[in-house]
């Protein structure tokens, strides 16, 4: 059987110009000293896109850079200790990195050298699938052994999979992020072991790494069969609590396949966590999640609307309040995970109530505090309370009572 090879001609990400470009400035310095590595080749071989493009080579980051300096291009240090710089053209960024083989690791991060050898280079990655290395002509290159996963679409570690974990235990995670966006089937059995086996060890990365890895594995199309295997190894228990709520999560990816609708990570966050305010405000600390995302998770479950969420769905005057209350982002949410939540198909129609959302424009509120003190009202809470309470008035009035008609109600 013939060895897969990628044709130029039908890669555009190969024949770019940019892409060309900082090949040539490599070459030059090391002919046939670097090739296409990882992600690329991998998606390539898999028949999916091709969004980030990284080169393994044989030139240390000093050569690098120089080599790429030489052909006109920039170069920026972004990891050189590891050895990685990136080379930029036309503001494309590449990522090279020279061959390496660990000397430690820790779990959560290695220490390095450089070599010549791919062979060692390769023994370091984490998956078969992302040790495969391509050339300029598109020669595949399968130190590993990845070639026989492509088919199966399967990420089978290098190696012994509890070493591979235990150099990064965020290689955990990694697993479950691949196998939802690219996996045809079950995962390996002996690399889903080692995950169920080594999982303590993710309480040794840092909240950030495991929430960026999580938004990723969300960000996939359908990751229901990869949070369900996380949630038999009692890995999403870990991370989520209680393996959160697939059937609800399950709604909204059901939802985003039927509307064409991008993935949403923390609406698909939110619809796992299944909780309210309290237990999204420990879970943003937990996983250190940034203050617009706490803030989109709040809103998402804030309870101060829910009855007119609710009824909403076949009153438009309930829209209306609960827009005011909550903002139209935060009520889209609500709706679509209420519709998500539907146990009896089919579910509400929340796609009206979006639209809806987005369209509507919230009139003016009529009567200002000035207004207020003119009636003899001093500033402070009296002066709040009245406002609040005209303004819930005009709300449940549609917003139909014209400035003269609310001060009224406060004469009387």
């Amino acid at each position: 059987m013939s060895t897969p090879r990628l044709d130029p001609d039908r890669q555009t990400w190969m024949r770019a110009p940019e892409t060309v470009a900082v090949m040539t400035a490599l070459d030059v310095a090391c002919p046939g000293g670097s090739r296409f590595v990882g992600g690329c080749v991998r998606n390539a071989l898999l028949g999916e896109p091709v969004k980030d493009i990284d080169i393994a080579t044989q030139l240390t980051p000093d050569e690098t850079i120089a080599a790429a300096k030489a052909a006109g291009l920039k170069a920026v240090p972004t990891g050189k200790a590891h050895g990685t710089i990136t080379v930029v053209c036309n503001r494309q960024p590449f990522e090279v990195t020279t061959l390496r083989r660990d000397v430690s690791t820790d779990g959560r991060r290695a220490v390095v050298t450089f070599t010549e050898d791919w062979a060692e280079d390769a023994q370091r990655r984490d998956f078969r699938l992302n040790a495969l290395y391509a050339d300029r002509e598109g020669t595949i290159f399968d130190p590993t052994g990845g070639l026989q996963d492509v088919e199966r679409r399967r990420f089978v570690f290098v190696g012994d999979p509890e070493n591979r974990i235990r150099e990064d235990y965020l290689r955990i995670l990694r697993l479950f992020r691949f196998e939802a966006w690219y996996g045809g089937g079950d995962p390996d059995p002996a690399g889903l072991a080692a995950a169920a086996r080594l999982k303590d060890g993710l309480h040794k990365l840092s909240a950030e790494r495991v929430w960026a890895e999580l938004k990723k594995l969300l960000a996939a199309r359908d990751p229901r069969r990869a949070l369900d295997h996380m949630a038999r190894a009692d890995i999403l228990d870990l991370i989520v609590g209680v393996n959160g709520s697939l059937r609800v999560l399950g709604g909204i990816v059901d939802q985003d396949i039927q509307y064409g609708l991008a993935p949403d990570s923390l609406l698909r966050f939110a619809a796992l966590a299944d909780g309210g305010p309290e237990r999204i405000r420990t879970m943003a600390a937990k996983l250190k999640m940034s203050n617009a995302e706490t803030r989109r998770l709040q809103g998402a479950v804030d309870p101060s609307a829910r009855e007119d969420v609710t009824k909403a769905f076949s009153d438009m005057a309930a829209a209306e309040r609960a827009i005011m209350a909550l903002g139209a982002r935060a009520f889209e949410d609500q709706a679509r995970l209420q519709a998500a939540g539907e146990v009896a198909p089919p579910p509400r129609d929340w796609t009206l109530l979006a639209r809806f959302a987005r369209e509507w424009e919230q009139p003016d509120f009529p009567v200002t505090g000035g207004d207020l003190i003119l009636l003899g009202y001093e500033p402070g809470p009296m002066l709040g309370d009245a406002l609040d309470e005209l303004k819930a008035h005009w709300v449940a009035e549609r917003f139909e009572p014209t400035k003269d008609e609310l001060i009224a109600r406060l004469k009387h």
